[in-house]
């Protein structure tokens, strides 16, 4: 591990690997897990961070933010996303921006577990994992109100052979 030589400047942080928050539990999504990089408290409400790792098949309803602009890198495995009505494959390597209020869902179709690295704009949103462990689905739909985020749609599914 790297020696540490002075102090960050003020705001300014680090996080190693094995040091994010993580959760999991996520109804119907026991499967994959959220790990928080940077919250809209560290970051001065800018953005908050967070990569997920989501199990084959696994993926959320179709939802939309009606507060924030989201960013993912896809850094691991096969993805589809959807954005509004158009469905896009989504491999390693690429980059998807999602402006506020867009009705959106991805699935993970590969066969191992993908990563994902989101980031959302203005911050806060990211918060509502740490809220929502373990929660039954009446408290999971108050909390995704709170959160600004709405549920518009099912889960994307893979087309049957």
């Amino acid at each position: 591990m790297g020696e540490t030589v002075g102090a960050l400047p003020e705001g300014a942080f680090i996080v190693l690997p094995g040091e994010a928050s993580r959760y999991n539990r996520q109804q119907g999504r026991e499967g994959d897990f959220t790990e928080l990089l940077a919250t809209a408290d560290e970051t001065g409400g800018v953005r908050g961070i967070f990569r997920q790792t989501i199990a084959p098949k696994s993926g959320p309803p179709t939802h939309l933010h009606g507060m924030e602009a989201e960013l993912c890198y896809v850094v691991s495995g096969q993805f589809n996303f959807k954005l509004g009505e158009r469905i896009v494959s989504a491999p390693a390597g690429a980059f998807v921006f999602i402006p506020r209020v867009t009705p959106h869902t991805f699935q993970n179709i590969g066969t191992e577990p993908g990563v994902l690295l989101f980031g959302v704009t203005p911050g806060g949103f990211e918060k509502m994992f740490a809220e929502r462990q373990g929660v039954d689905a009446d408290t999971n739909q108050k909390l995704m109100a709170k959160h600004h985020m709405q549920v518009v749609g099912p889960p994307l599914r893979e087309a049957p052979d």
